[in-house]
């Protein structure tokens, strides 16, 4: 009877171990869409979309490359988040966000040998290979989930795993006549014409982008304004003790998403800086 107790009260606590070691391994994040678009110069343009715990500090995704340009990360609020970039790690400050979409360029991924194309990488969650106009398939390395062809372009559904897909590009089609060009004369008198409305348009949308901030974003700008322009973001914080951190954070990515102020990371600290047409 004591050997069988024994025997209970350890699987109870093998049982207890193995829930715990799974609530710890789960993610902070789970990846709901995933692409890469290749184009026909071998650029390939990433982008993934995933759902993330507003509590976390920050997730790390594994990149496809470890020489992507052109990042982006934002919120589901399309406000940008900071990121750093390791190696084929791209760690993202989330805090107070509950979706990512992450995207970014590369040209890693792709290589080209006496005319044939070929496109290479491994993917840990399913994804869309969207490839590029005119593109003729020679080799997969394994079958994909599925293949459509929409306009012209093939897109592939391609489970987890590594991938190696080669192909040739069907010549562009044939650009038509060119129209004859404008007398000289006239094309400048449209020129101008654009440009005095291209003015106008910028300065009424200037006002517009002025008049539309809210509240908490004029009375920053007003405050940027009484210190010269620039300030810390720590002092920012105190002088608006009734806006969490979070949300000041968002908002000053807010403002420097719509061109109206810049932050530069100087020693340990931001400084935040109104640009001068404002």
């Amino acid at each position: 009877m004591a050997n069988l107790r024994l025997a209970s009260l350890a699987c109870v606590v093998l049982l207890a171990l193995a829930l715990t070691f799974q609530t710890c391994a789960q993610e902070p994040y789970a990846v709901q869409e995933a692409s890469v678009t290749v184009y026909r110069d071998g650029v390939a343009h990433v982008t993934l979309v995933a759902s993330v715990d507003p509590a976390e500090p920050s997730i790390t995704l594994k990149l496809f490359s470890s020489s992507p340009y052109n990042v982006l990360a934002l919120d589901e609020e399309n406000s940008p988040l900071s990121y750093d970039v390791s190696g084929l790690n791209i760690t993202v400050y989330t805090l107070g966000a509950s979706k990512l979409t992450l995207e970014y360029d590369t040209d890693a991924l792709t290589s080209k040998s006496a005319g044939v194309w070929t496109v290479s990488f491994t993917t840990p969650y399913q994804l869309s290979l969207i490839m590029p106009e005119g593109a003729v398939i020679l080799y997969f390395n394994a079958a994909p989930a599925s293949i459509e062809n929409a306009a012209g372009k093939l897109t592939l559904t391609l489970p987890p795993g590594t991938w190696e897909i080669s192909y040739t590009l069907e010549a562009p089609p044939a650009t038509p006549p060119q129209p004859q060009p404008f007398p000289i004369h006239l094309a400048l008198a449209i020129l101008g014409a654009a440009a005095a409305a291209i003015t106008a348009f910028v300065l009424f949308r200037r006002r517009r982008k002025l008049e539309a901030l809210r509240r908490e974003e004029a009375e920053v700008i007003r405050f940027l304004k009484e210190r010269g322009g620039r300030a810390l973001e720590a002092e920012l914080r105190e002088a608006f003790p009734n806006i969490p951190k979070t949300s000041m954070w968002r908002l000053v990515k807010r403002l420097e998403k719509r061109g109206i102020l810049t932050v530069k990371k100087v020693g340990m600290q931001n400084v935040v800086q109104l640009k001068s047409k404002f």
